[in-house]
């Protein structure tokens, strides 16, 4: 086959009438499309930019919120300290408070036992003095009985009943 040299750019009716209709296109939309196409755009240029605007005055506010909330957090959490210690210092003189009600009510039982022992050795001593004598007397009976004779012995009874009698 043989090669014939074609050009390198060829230009022909079609591709000449291509360029004048984008021409003309480009024409019309110039004329009718560009401002109004420019007016949107610019419109949502200025959206965009107000929004970051507003994003950013946020983002300040945000911020200084976070701040204020983390202040108002450490302000409570020293309050709760507070409360805390106070409370713990109420418990431990509360502790004090009962602890010392509890000696001195103990102090009180036991003087009050005390007394009650002592009222009670009394009583027992009354009471086994008052055995006792009345055993002495039982004995001394039989003895005077078996020793002397019924007359004396009676005369013997008779004193030693008077004697332990004046003793009480």
């Amino acid at each position: 086959m043989a090669t014939q040299n074609m050009p390198a750019v060829s230009i022909d009716i079609n591709m000449f009438w291509q360029i004048i209709n984008f021409l003309i296109l480009m024409f019309f939309f110039k004329k009718y499309f560009q401002k109004p196409v420019s007016k949107i755009l610019d419109a949502r240029k200025e959206k965009i930019a107000n929004e970051l605007k507003q994003a950013e005055t946020d983002r300040k506010l945000a911020a200084e919120a976070n701040e204020e909330t983390q202040g108002i957090l450490k302000a409570a959490k020293t309050e709760a300290n507070e409360i805390l210690l106070r409370a713990e210092k109420k418990a431990d003189e509360r502790k004090e408070t009962i602890l010392k009600e509890a000696n001195a009510q103990r102090e009180k039982t036991i003087k009050s036992a005390e007394l009650e022992v002592e009222k009670m050795k009394k009583q027992a001593r009354k009471e086994l003095q008052s055995e006792v004598t009345g055993l002495a007397v039982s004995l001394a009976e039989k003895m005077i009985n078996e020793r002397l004779d019924s007359k004396l012995g009676e005369n013997l009874l008779n004193d030693f009943i008077e004697e332990v009698g004046e003793d009480r």
